[in-house]
């Protein structure tokens, strides 16, 4: 019988063998540390799909986890015995966690506009041009700060163009750049050259991590202006993938701390966060339905709608009739 340690740790080879995203590799390998210790607990009768219905159900009933939270388990669940196991679950019909609908809501206009006056830069943050990008691209936190020097298409459109590699889904898509963030993304890019320069003055070995397999077939790219962060980091890190010493860009972390200071300076805590921006900008944008599906990189159409409230908006109130004279 394998160990807890020797399960975590094929799980986590097999994830990065599919080239997962690390946030997914930290879930599976959490989730899957949780079975073993359920499956420990309640002993070796209940055959493994019955194991994984004891333990979906426990989550429901005694944890009361959320149906995310619950999804996210079984997904985990899916994966180690297809993936690291060989023995794919059959049918797993456990108590499920009901998930609630929920509407789609979003700050106003006048709502983003104080919001984004009490927005601050800071040393290791430029959270103006950040917060901009989402709410003016429609962008999921993590895309703009993953952006490359090369990703930024000058000569495309009006004002150029971002270019999101590997974004949800594992989907390119491009995006216009905003008037309003052209120049100041300029500006950045200097900054970022600053850095850059910095690093092949005195840390020639260290260059940022590139996707997949690139950095063994052109040694020289993760070296290369082209391939560098327009929104890099102040300080070097370890590379969790490699374990190399790497320039990496700014966390998610930092975006959401300033998002909230600013938020909670006008009173709009618990109402922005950096992904709300990502709905207004879908709430407020006047593209067609299939423009901003492209857009904001969804597959189906019915996930665009979702933002949209056209009946609730064209709807007539029979209290507003009753008073017109």
């Amino acid at each position: 019988m394998k160990t807890r340690a020797e399960v975590v740790s094929l799980v986590r080879s097999r994830v990065r063998m599919l080239h997962f995203a690390l946030s997914t590799e930290d879930a599976y390998c959490g989730w899957s540390a949780r079975y073993y210790d359920f499956c420990r607990g309640i002993g070796g009768q209940l055959s493994a799909e019955g194991k994984a219905e004891a333990f979906l159900t426990d989550l429901a009933v005694r944890r009361k986890v959320a149906a995310r939270t619950q999804n996210q388990a079984f997904a985990a669940l899916l994966f180690l015995y297809k993936e690291v196991l060989g023995k794919p679950l059959g049918n797993v019909s456990g108590l499920r966690a009901k998930r609630p609908h929920h509407e789609r809501t979003s700050p106003s206009r006048d709502q983003i506009r104080l919001f984004r006056s009490a927005v601050e830069d800071t040393v290791t943050t430029p959270a103006r041009l950040i917060v901009d990008l989402l709410y003016g691209c429609g962008l999921r936190v993590s895309e703009p700060l993953e952006l490359r020097v090369k990703d930024l298409l000058w000569g495309e459109g009006r004002h150029g163009q971002l270019l999101l590699r590997g974004a949800k889904g594992g989907k390119d898509r491009r995006v216009p750049i905003p008037k309003s963030c052209v120049a100041p993304l300029r500006l950045q890019l200097e900054r970022a050259r600053t850095v850059w320069d910095w690093d092949q003055a005195n840390a020639r070995n260290i260059g940022v991590p590139l996707p997949f397999c690139l950095a063994d077939k052109y040694p020289r790219a993760p070296f290369l202006w082209q391939w560098f962060w327009v929104f890099p980091s102040l300080n070097h890190c370890d590379d969790p993938y490699s374990g190399k010493r790497v320039r990496y860009h700014i966390l998610v972390d930092c975006v959401q701390r300033s998002v909230q200071r600013a938020a909670a300076k006008v009173g709009l805590a618990g109402v922005i966060t950096p992904h709300v921006l990502r709905h207004a900008y879908a709430t407020h944008s006047r593209e067609p339905m299939d423009s901003l599906r492209q857009l904001l990189g969804h597959s189906l159409l019915e996930t665009t709608a979702g933002y949209l409230h056209p009946e609730i908006d064209r709807a007539s109130n029979p209290l507003d009739d009753l008073l017109i004279p």
